[in-house]
């Protein structure tokens, strides 16, 4: 959501990510250093004593409970730990029986890191119920292989990263996997916007004019007005700081009625490459999306193609479908499944060189799968190089997710580095099975 990762994917703990091959660091440590930071400096504290029981009382209605069930989500991702503590009780004593034993649980957690583990089995415990208008499922598949939350309707609020990682997940996801809309309106491509909130669709409507839609995560019409940003239309990498800097650039300006943001860009004929920086909110910095768009963009061409059951941007609504789409058929034996891995990595390769973001989930989180199996299968490898398989395997889901999440997303440098990663793990199991090297 898209993807994705996002990382504990497994029991070991976020922070522990950063144990990955020092070939290929992703961006995203940084964001865990900060992780790390915010851990290090919360202070373990002793919780206040628990009354001796709830009181025995009739459960308030499912939208009571709701709502003081978000305020602890708020008081989370703010990293606020005692007005969590103070609201989680209060929704202790509203709740049914069986929630009320896993909130009761959780009021023993003496730090905020302990409290946001137990958050997770509680609100597991409610995501599965059908929601009051005003609510919305969420979904981060970095947190403990994965973890969900109600929340208001709106951007993500992250309550198991809090400031860490405030807007990482996506809204309305049903678990793992689940992609939501993103069926292009105007005849472009779609990506999810970070907040996990807002799509943003790129369109190239005739020869040297770019626009940029939007819409929320139920894919109404959002007033553009309000926004800024600039399409880049070409840039540089600069060694020495490792970045990407601008060499040209156009501001991107609201059309009528806010529909959209355009900019008039240097006419390549049928064909652009656009980086669009947008700013959905001021003070906040632009998030990055690249479009690489192949032909002038026609609305009639999607509703075409939906007509005929075509899903664009590699997504469907058809959750079965999805479920069926992304479960290979895995081999029975650890050398044919390092063959499909490879395979998978090829075709990988060859959506990122082209620039379909969105559809690099599915090869992804079927190569997450073969890695998974590849785990459970006996082998004859030496006991060192089936360690390094392992460790490998371990790397390569987690990247996995990262490309699933970041591929819908559509930042080309956050797909590039997570691919690194993802790469290199498919080099070292493909080694220890003495498969082809790569071209």
């Amino acid at each position: 959501m898209g993807t994705g990762t996002p990382v504990a994917f497994s029991q070991t703990s976020v922070p522990q990510m950063r144990a990955m091959d020092p070939v290929v660091s992703l961006r995203l440590g940084v964001l865990l250093a900060a992780l790390a930071g915010v851990a290090s400096g919360c202070a373990t504290r002793t919780a206040p004593p628990l009354a001796s029981s709830m009181p025995a009382a009739d459960p308030a209605d499912f939208e009571t409970q709701l709502t003081e069930y978000v305020q602890v989500q708020a008081a989370l991702a703010s990293d606020n730990f005692d007005e969590a503590r103070t609201q989680l009780e209060e929704f202790a004593r509203i709740t049914d029986s069986a929630t009320q034993t896993l909130a009761v649980k959780a009021l023993e957690a003496a730090d905020i890191a302990t409290l946001r583990a137990d958050f997770k089995p509680l609100s597991e415990s409610l995501v599965a119920r059908e929601l009051p208008q005003g609510f919305a499922r969420a979904y981060c598949p970095m947190y403990d292989n994965g973890s969900s939350w109600i929340q208001r309707d709106g951007p993500v609020r992250n309550p198991y990263y809090g400031s860490a990682m405030l807007t990482c997940g996506v809204v309305d996801a049903a678990g793992a996997g689940a992609h939501m809309d993103h069926t292009a309106k105007h005849g472009g491509t779609v990506f999810m916007a970070p907040d996990g909130f807002h799509h943003v669709e790129g369109v190239y409507p005739e020869p040297g004019v770019f626009r940029l839609y939007a819409t929320d995560n139920y894919r109404e019409r959002v007033d553009v007005s309000t926004w800024a940003g600039r399409a880049v239309t070409e840039e540089a990498y600069d060694e020495t700081t490792d970045e990407f800097l601008e060499v040209a650039a156009v501001e991107l300006r609201p059309g009528p009625d806010g529909a959209y943001l355009e900019a008039r860009v240097p006419d390549a004929g049928d064909t652009a490459e656009i980086i669009a920086k947008v700013i959905f909110e001021e003070g906040f910095p632009a998030e990055r999306f690249d479009f690489f768009l192949q032909a002038l963009s026609s609305p009639s061409a999607n509703a075409d193609a939906a007509s005929a059951g075509v899903s664009f941007g590699g997504d469907t609504t058809d959750r079965a479908t999805l479920a069926q789409r992304i479960q290979p058929d895995v081999p029975d034996s650890a050398s044919e499944i390092a063959v499909e891995i490879a395979v998978r990595d090829q075709e990988i390769r060859e959506l990122i060189g082209r620039g379909a973001f969105t559809e690099i989930f599915i090869p992804a989180l079927q190569a997450k799968e073969l890695a998974l199996a590849l785990q459970q299968r006996d082998n004859a490898l030496p006991a060192t190089v089936h360690n390094q398989v392992r460790i490998a395997g371990r790397h390569l889901v987690r990247a996995a997710y990262l490309l699933d999440w970041y591929g819908d997303l559509g930042n080309k440098n956050d797909v590039d580095e997570a691919y690194r990663v993802f790469a290199a793990s498919v080099s070292e199991i493909a080694a220890a099975y003495d498969l082809p090297a790569a071209p």
